[in-house]
């Protein structure tokens, strides 16, 4: 079940997403961001599902550093595996804020919509690193190593294109359509899971 749970966990977090927006009061798939869904009616919901995709990172980077099987990296992996899976908890607990279609403005963010922003900034500034280093660890492994160049694609695809949405937010540019910005930014990410995970999977069972 461990072996199976990181491969299904995107595929829930999807669904839970596109359900939760079809059903939630006055939430668009087209204008609310994915962490929006955390503050609506059914918030708990989302929450728990931020947590259930946490655990999945994590469970992945231990798979991933026991597929891999170099000692020399083997830190690195559950490092960047571990930092992603806190950083989808926080966000689980230090929730938005439910701002409207207007500029994105520090100064009229709360003091958790404030570490929420700068927490997903943070985020991004070392995501660089470890994209690269992923991809260099990817190759080591047969069974991983056709996924070198999409890990680089999928990964800077989603930097640049998170760079792209807080420009247009803090410009007020396309605002009433961030939300569905944000959800194609993150889905070759979540499809890149699933593909390693399904790999590792069909290996352990070969093997």
């Amino acid at each position: 079940m461990l072996r199976m749970f990181p491969f299904i966990s995107p595929i829930v977090f999807i669904l839970v997403v596109l359900v939760l927006g079809f059903v939630t009061p006055g939430y668009s798939h087209l204008n609310h961001t994915i962490s929006r869904l955390a503050i609506e009616k059914y918030g708990w919901l989302q929450s728990l599902n931020f947590i259930q995709l946490a655990v999945a990172l994590y469970l992945t980077g231990n798979h991933l550093a026991l597929h891999i099987k170099d000692e020399t990296v083997d830190e690195i992996i559950r490092g960047i595996f571990r930092f992603s899976s806190a950083f989808l908890i926080i966000a689980a607990f230090v929730p938005t804020d439910p701002i409207e279609n207007v500029p994105l403005d520090y100064t009229i963010l709360t003091p958790t919509g404030l570490v929420h922003i700068s927490l997903v900034t943070i985020f991004l500034l070392l995501s660089p690193i470890g994209i690269v280093r992923l991809s260099q660890i990817l190759i080591k492994a047969p069974e991983t190593a056709r996924y070198t160049r999409y890990t680089l694609i999928a990964g800077f695809s989603a930097l640049v294109g998170s760079g792209i949405w807080f420009a247009f937010y803090f410009m007020g540019v396309l605002l009433e359509y961030r939300g569905i910005f944000q959800k194609a930014i993150a889905l070759p990410v979540l499809i890149w899971l699933i593909l390693i995970n399904y790999t590792m999977m069909r290996h352990k069972h070969r093997v």
